[in-house]
């Protein structure tokens, strides 16, 4: 028997495969943003879906969204991301009457086969 065949494996390949599967998990939040441009018929005034907007941070719409009307008529849209978890559920948004983005923190509820239900929190909001 070679000796140099036995060699016990690497101890730094589970942390990189977990890391793996780390990054994997987290690329998949990924809150939104994008810029509508101002209004040509209503200069000035930042319209969105029929409602002319205040200046600065305004509430968007349900669930869990946030516009910011520039001074120059655009609007910036920033919303929640989606996550999907292997064996979790859609999740449930922890506090649904927050501001953006404290609105997009969802907890989901996991099961493995054979073994009890454990719970994950994320805010999907955060951009990766």
């Amino acid at each position: 028997m070679h000796p140099e065949r036995c060699a016990s494996p690497n101890p730094s390949i589970p942390l990189v495969i977990a890391g793996a599967l780390l990054f994997s998990l987290l690329s998949q939040v990924s809150g939104y943003s994008g810029r509508i441009p101002p209004d040509a018929d209503n200069p000035g005034k930042c319209m969105y879906r029929g409602d002319v907007l205040e200046l600065g941070v305004n509430n968007g719409i349900a669930p869990c969204q946030r516009l910011t009307c520039n001074k120059d008529g655009s609007i910036l849209i920033e919303g929640c991301g989606k996550l999907r978890i292997e064996n979790c559920n859609r999740g449930e948004r922890i506090s649904p009457g927050e501001p953006f983005p404290e609105c997009c923190k969802l907890r989901y509820k996991c099961k493995q086969i054979g073994a009890a239900p454990y719970y994950i929190e994320r805010n999907t909001a955060e951009r990766v």
